[in-house]
C-alpha cells in the first residue's frame, strides 16, 4: 500500500512537472515577444527610445523563465525515465 501511494505522487510530481515547464516557457516566450514589439518594433524611428531600457526588466523575467521553463522539463523528462512503469525506460 505504502508502495502503491509513493508511485502516484512520484507520477503526480512529475506532471506537475511538465505541466509547470511548459507554462514558464510559454510565458517566457509570452514575455519576451513582449518586449521585443512594445518596446523596439513600436519604437522604430521615434526620438525617445528609452523604454528599450526601461523594458529590460521584462526581458530579463522572460528569459529567466524560459530558462526555468526548460529546465524544470528537462527534469521531468528525465525523472519520467527513471520510473519503473515507464514505456521508454533506458
Amino acid at each position: 500500500m505504502d508502495q502503491h501511494i509513493t508511485t502516484k505522487s512520484a507520477r503526480a510530481i512529475t506532471w506537475f512537472a511538465f505541466t509547470g515547464g511548459a507554462l514558464l516557457i510559454l510565458a517566457g516566450i509570452g514575455l519576451c515577444a513582449m518586449y521585443v514589439v512594445e518596446a523596439v518594433i513600436r519604437r522604430l524611428g521615434e526620438a525617445d527610445q528609452s523604454l528599450l531600457f526601461w523594458y529590460l526588466p521584462i526581458l530579463f523575467i522572460g528569459l529567466f523563465s524560459l530558462m526555468g521553463g526548460i529546465g524544470l522539463l528537462t527534469w521531468a523528462m528525465l525523472r519520467k525515465r527513471k520510473q519503473p512503469d515507464s514505456p521508454d525506460r533506458r
